[in-house]
């Protein structure tokens, strides 16, 4: 089955990417990287037969996991690294973002350090047992764990802000000094899931710490291209520490060991996918990855409305009713199939592709692409990235919040700023109203530097 998912997504590249390595679609390349990865992964651990699943292979779920990664895949096909050399000009209240990011992220990482420290501490493994005493103790400070928590979830921005002060040129924006404090106030997340003795932050990081890094590149002069690449390997051999800790701890008592339970944690996906395909799903209705959307709909329009915290118990005594275990990563094609079923899921991932697919077209041509449309890139970016293990949003339905907010933050600055004073009021109306680009982007802008930027060649060396 691993077998039939890999081939099918080698027969994908070969039709679609063949010819387009240089300078092609680096997202859906890096996004097919990876689920190729979790395809030969999965192939390695079915050949030990080390990994047993409960049903036989489920051929038809192998091929509806494919047409699923291909559309995730696919929405991200007509974005270009190229048009990134639009984002790098400054916009109005860039340094507010910038500071307003540095502090609160860092405030985060003071706020959840003692409690990361205190999960690392003793046996990480009996901690993580403990989980629910740590979500007590750490919702008992309120507001002070909230701003923490929902500053955290802005990380990706932080990086793409880093990289763009790095690609600026020498008076025109570069700042290393400032770069690394963006990069430095990123790493709060990896705190902030340490402190729930967790390894999530710190594999989002690196993953998310990489695809930034691969759109900005050739924007980057060499010398600092290197100080990066230094940089970020020092921080991965040092996030990798309490990786290593916690994953020890987890795994030291399993028969074949740390390491090669790590692949099997990587490879079973496809397993675990067609083990659910063979048993009767209960369809929860976004309840179990949009939950808090979902109440909130319930109580405005005046409906009764369970939980997932009271329904997750009925759920799980049915999986398990059926010899499967509920809590095995499937990827977030899986959770979305658990909440609205195959036909369902696959409407709603088809209408998401279409939606990435759209947000990145408009990135080019007559309407360059902009800083927020970019921070909108990625975040859709990773809910097919992260999702290579799980809907990571469920855990927290609060990231998508805080990163549409700042998505909207800093669309308003730059509809203001691409206009004289004595027109910005006109404009804060028109950017309400209209819902179009912003003169910044349009190709005759009143924007001198946008004029400027936009004179020079389109290539890594602009």
């Amino acid at each position: 089955m691993a077998a039939l998912f890999c081939a099918l997504l080698l027969a994908y590249f070969l039709i679609v990417f063949r010819g387009k390595m240089a300078g092609g679609p680096e997202l859906a390349k890096l996004l097919w990287a990876l689920y190729f990865a979790l395809g030969l992964s999965a192939m390695v651990v079915a050949a030990t037969d080390v990994l047993e699943s409960v049903y036989p292979p489920n051929y038809p779920s192998a091929l509806y996991l494919f047409v699923c990664v291909v559309m995730g895949i696919s929405g991200f096909l007509s974005f270009r690294a190229r048009d990134i050399s639009h984002v790098l000009v400054a916009i109005r209240g860039q340094r507010f973002i910038e500071n307003f990011l540095i502090v609160t992220q860092l405030y985060s990482m003071i706020f959840f350090l003692p409690f990361a420290i205190m999960s690392l501490s003793g046996d990480a493994n009996t901690n993580r047992w403990e989980i629910a005493d740590k979500m007590d103790l750490l919702g008992s400070y309120g507001l002070l764990n909230t701003v923490a928590g929902a500053a955290s979830h802005l990380f990706t921005a932080s990086l793409v802000l880093a990289c763009i002060r790095m690609a600026q040129p020498v008076g025109g924006g570069r700042s290393v000094s400032r770069a690394s404090m963006l990069t430095l106030a990123s790493l709060s997340y990896v705190v902030y899931i340490l402190a729930y003795v967790g390894r999530d932050g710190v594999v989002f990081w690196l993953m998310s710490a990489l695809a930034v890094f691969i759109l900005f590149r050739p924007y980057i002069p060499h010398r600092q291209r290197q100080q990066i690449v230094i940089t970020m390997l020092g921080l991965a051999a040092f996030m990798l520490l309490p990786f290593v800790i916690i994953t020890v701890a987890r795994f030291t008592d399993w028969d074949h060991g740390t390491a090669w339970s790590v692949l099997e944690y990587f490879g079973r996906q496809i397993s675990t996918f067609s083990d659910y395909s063979s048993i009767e799903r209960p369809v929860t209705l976004g309840l179990m990855n949009f939950s808090m959307f979902i109440v909130a709909g319930c109580s405005v329009v005046g409906l009764p409305c369970e939980s997932w915290v009271d329904l997750k118990g009925i759920v799980f005594d049915l999986y398990l009713a059926q010899g499967k275990e509920p809590w095995l990563f499937g990827t977030y094609i899986s959770d979305f199939v658990g909440d609205f079923g195959f036909l369902g899921a696959f409407v709603l991932l088809s209408l998401f592709a279409l939606l990435c697919h759209y947000v990145c077209r408009r990135g080019g041509g007559h309407k360059p692409l902009t800083l927020s449309r970019l921070l909108l890139i990625l975040f859709l970016y990773l809910v097919p990235y992260w999702g290579v293990f799980y809907f990571r949003f469920s855990i927290a339905n609060g990231f998508i919040i805080v990163n549409l907010a700042l998505v909207f933050l800093v669309w308003l600055l730059q509809r203001v700023g691409s206009t004289p004073p004595r027109n910005r009021r006109r404009a804060l109306l028109f950017a309400v109203n209209d819902g179009g680009e912003s003169r910044a982007a349009r190709p005759h802008t009143q924007n001198p530097r946008m004029n400027a930027f936009r004179s020079r060649p389109m290539s890594p060396a602009a």
